[in-house]
């Protein structure tokens, strides 16, 4: 039998009664906790710094000090020493606000990363102003180490990445002493901007692997991925490394 309109009115208005009674006679429920801030382990950061630096490079007249080039820094620094530590704790400041934590295995590798920005090119992604930057890694000089010898295990990596500015996270960055550097940022260098792996096939133009492989500085793509060196590679320093937060006294 069909339940009638005003049946069905009924039911709603008494259910409606009933939950209007129940919160009124019910005590408010305490405000939700904010969850815990992720924590970063600057102990953990110090360790792999003693046995992966990282080098960098950018365009005749381009600052590396650039807020941008910070934050694309940052990215692809975290996710280098994630990949060795698989310890969520071992990433600069705020690196999981703007990337969702994956699984890693650890796979400690030694020696001196050098990243070479080839591209900074303004763009438009979904209706919005982004900055494009490609970031080409050399791996050559790194290894890892077994019980019998040192063994390069890749050569090169390359990460597009996008920039935009967000009105989410108001940027906040604290003074800076750019004579004094460390291994790693102690601060958030992402606040402010929203940064995501962009697409590196370019459409009809080079594939960025391509423009890596075959403009980045001093890389050899004849190198063998897996080799046997002939000694541990060299832990060079970092370059340029990142300013150091001044401090109030007051």
């Amino acid at each position: 039998m069909r339940q009638s309109t005003t049946g069905k009115n009924i039911i709603v208005f008494v259910t409606a009664a009933l939950t209007f009674t129940t919160a009124a006679c019910t005590t408010p429920a305490a405000a939700p906790t904010p969850p815990e801030p992720e924590q970063v382990s600057f102990a953990a950061l110090d360790a792999d710094a003693q046995l992966l630096s990282h080098r960098w490079n950018a365009p005749a007249g381009v600052s590396l000090d650039l807020r941008i080039l910070q934050a694309v820094r940052s990215y692809v620094e975290s996710t280098s020493t994630y990949s060795h530590t698989a310890d969520p704790a071992s990433v600069h400041p705020g690196f999981w606000d703007i990337r969702k934590q994956w699984e890693s295995t650890p796979t400690p590798e030694y020696g001196t990363v050098y990243h070479h920005i080839l591209l900074i090119e303004p763009s438009v992604h979904i209706g919005e102003p982004v900055t494009e930057v490609l970031v080409c890694s050399d791996y050559m000089h790194t290894a890892i180490s077994t019980r019998h010898a040192w063994i390069r295990i890749h050569t090169m990596r390359y990460t597009p990445l996008r920039i935009r500015l967000t009105t989410a996270r108001p940027a906040t960055t604290p003074a800076l002493d750019y004579e004094h550097r460390l291994p790693y940022p102690t601060w958030n260098v992402f606040e402010g901007l929203e940064i995501e792996r962009a697409d590196g096939s370019r459409g009809s133009e080079r594939p960025m692997w391509t423009i890596c492989d075959e403009d980045m500085p001093g890389y050899n793509p004849e190198v063998p991925e897996e080799e046997e060196l002939p000694a541990a590679p060299v832990v060079e320093p970092f370059y340029p490394g990142w300013p150091t937060v001044v401090e109030d006294d007051e």
